[in-house]
């Protein structure tokens, strides 16, 4: 025999799926259902306001409606009748927050069969007149209200106090008899709280906060409080009730930290700017240090130069010793070539390598020879000058060629030489060894000086750190590390205190490629004869510009300065414009920038001393096809001339 029918409300916008609950539901063996089926949350709200509901089925994906919210949504609306969810979506996440926000079950479609269903409606009702079993034991809650630790106190629908336990007449120093019918206001410290919790309540909603109260010899302390709304068998609101307990100690402790906070902030803000101001000093500080360290360096490259041109015109029989005439020049060659690599220093730390770079093989043993030469004052003549002896183990295997720029690896072996002879201020023993290790030749530069710590050997390839203080810019071995890593090397540093340091550096051995020819081929041949505009304010740059472009079989016109060389441009017939940027009056890029105007298709070539500096920023001059960097090789100026003249 069955039970008395159950109301049952399906929210159920699948007619396939209504239909499938109510077959489920018809099939149930000791109870009968009576189910009304909507589609709409807004229309199963009317329906289940209007009372006769047991229990509600509800689907969270409706037309009107989406997800958790719509079981909030009609939780709040009739928070006294039991829902069940029963949806399609198997969220674990959500099913545990549908529970947490008040739902009897969460069951999901297709998992679900007649049993399951059944049972958990059942719970449901139960739950319900567990309620109801809930006003026998009144008496009982009562007690465990006046022997709570925590304040409680109960309001009717007119905010007038119906329940005031024991903890509430200890913290608030009323007693029950004083406050019972009374307006609660009088316990807040101000009314607009109280009104503020009283909104949350009457919308149906637990409240949940700090509010400050205040006791009958008119302290005022903080309490949390947690109320909710109170409700007979049938639902109906009877009243509020509220649980609070005295914080007044932890709300010190917070008004404390925030206070510590907002003077936390305040000292972080003044070192943030105190930071940026120091930081600003570095900044110059190391700029110092650059220049200082660059003037340096360019003094160190322009000394063979000197040395060995005075040598020639001090010793003019020099002249006629043709082996030694052509190892000077060579050397004052190379010498200049190292100081104009000097001045694009300032672009070498962030510069990685340009696609379009093409890296020339390199002897690296010849270059080794090179710079232990141009090096020979600084490990030999100056340190027996001071009666100090340095010597040199020469170790060169037979290496294979490597892929690089002579001049930047030039650069690499005098700083690390150079730098080992500082390390033997007592004199010591300086090596130098080549290898070959299977696809790399390895370069060692090694000292018995005094070695380095290992903080100083983690930081010694940082730009600006320097143990050599004032002696010392801490430029050199982030150079080398910035050269090695363009080179696609690598640098290990082997070093102890006091057992000196020895730094290993891989290179990959040279494979030829296409574009190499090319470029060695534009390099040593002229480009067709040109008729070609020469500018410069500087005589001697000029002259050997000149000099380059004539020896080559090119007819070349010259102009002093922009104004002068646009109105040679305008009145005579040339192939290519190449001007120098810096001039007074006019500079090189307005003088291509006026030219296209009247020319769109005549090539301009740029020659400057911030060319470096211009390709590193990307900001070359409208107008100009080409820049090349001051000092100019002849085999640059070559290179630049075939490109044009090729388009």
């Amino acid at each position: 025999m069955k039970d008395k029918q159950i109301a049952v409300l399906l929210i159920e916008d699948n007619p396939g799926d209504a239909r499938f609950i109510q077959e489920m539901l018809a099939e149930a063996r000791d109870v009968s259902f009576c189910v009304t089926v909507v589609d709409r949350l807004q229309t199963g709200l009317e329906r289940v306001a209007a009372g006769g509901i047991d229990a509600v089925l509800l689907d969270l994906s409706l037309p009107d409606s989406q997800g958790l919210d719509t079981f909030i949504t009609v939780h709040r609306r009739v928070p006294h009748v039991p829902i069940i969810v029963l949806t399609g979506l198997a969220d674990a996440a959500l099913a545990v927050q549908a529970v947490r926000q008040g739902a009897q079950d969460y069951l999901v479609k297709g998992e679900v069969g007649g049993g399951l269903l059944v049972r958990s409606i059942r719970h449901a009702i139960e739950r319900k007149r567990a309620e109801e079993a809930l006003q026998a034991t009144k008496h009982y809650a009562q007690n465990l209200i006046d022997s709570s630790l925590d304040m409680i106190v109960s309001v009717d629908g007119n905010r007038n106090i119906v329940e005031f336990n024991w903890a509430a007449e200890e913290t608030l120093g009323y007693s029950k008899a004083e406050v019972l019918g009374k307006p609660i206001d009088f316990l807040y410290a101000d009314p607009s709280e109280g009104a503020r919790v009283y909104a949350a309540l009457s919308n149906y909603q637990a409240y949940t906060g700090s509010i400050r109260n205040k006791r009958k010899n008119g302290e005022i302390f903080y309490s949390f409080l947690s109320a909710s709304v109170m409700r007979d068998a049938n639902g109906r609101v009877v009243g509020r009730m509220g649980v609070s307990r005295d914080i007044t100690e932890r709300k010190r402790a917070e008004e404390a930290l925030e206070e510590s906070n907002r003077r936390l902030e305040e000292t972080l803000a003044l070192l943030k700017a105190t930071q940026q101001q120091v930081l600003q000093q570095e900044r110059l500080r190391a700029l110092g240090e650059m220049a200082g360290g660059i003037a340096h360096d360019f003094n160190n490259a322009l000394s063979p130069i000197l040395g060995y041109s005075e040598l020639l015109l001090d010793r003019p029989d020099h002249l006629a010793n043709k082996q030694k005439l052509t190892r000077y020049l060579q050397m004052i060659n190379t010498s200049a070539k190292d100081a104009a690599s000097v001045v694009r220093r300032l672009r070498e730390f962030y510069r990685v390598r340009e696609e379009d770079e093409i890296f020339l093989p390199v002897n690296l043993n010849h270059l080794v020879e090179q710079g232990i030469m141009l090096t020979q004052p600084k490990w030999k003549d100056q340190p027996l000058a001071s009666g100090i002896t340095i010597n040199l183990e020469l170790q060169l295997e037979d290496v294979p060629l490597i892929s690089g720029n002579e001049a930047e690896l030039r650069e690499i072996l005098t700083n690390l030489v150079f730098n080992a002879v500082d390390a033997m201020s007592e004199g010591g023993t300086l090596t130098v060894r080549t290898r070959h290790d299977e696809g790399y030749v390895v370069l060692e530069v090694g000292d018995s000086g005094t070695g380095m710590t290992e903080e100083v050997r983690q930081r010694c390839l940082e730009p600006f750190f320097t143990t050599k203080r004032e002696l010392g810019t801490g430029l050199g071995l982030a150079m080398v590390y910035g050269i090695v890593q363009r080179h696609r090397g690598t640098l290990t540093i082997e070093s102890e205190l006091d057992r000196g340091a020895t730094f290993i550096i891989h290179l990959p051995v040279h494979m030829e490629q296409e574009a190499e020819k090319k470029s060695l081929e534009v390099a040593a041949v002229p480009a067709r004869q040109l008729r070609i505009l020469a500018v410069d304010d500087e005589p001697p740059v000029l002259e050997v510009v000149t000099a380059y472009l004539t020896a080559d079989g090119h007819t070349v016109e010259t102009a002093n300065n922009g104004v002068e060389a646009l109105q040679k441009f305008l009145g005579d017939s040339f192939d290519v414009l190449v001007t120098d940027q810096g001039m007074p009056e006019m500079a090189g890029g307005q003088l291509a920038a006026a030219i296209k105007q009247v020319a769109p298709d005549k090539p301009v070539i740029l020659l400057t001393g911030f060319g470096d500096l211009i390709s590193a920023s990307g900001l070359k001059p409208a107008g100009v096809d080409i820049i090349v960097s001051k000092p100019v090789s002849l085999a640059a100026l070559r290179q630049a001339l075939a490109k044009v003249a090729a388009q």
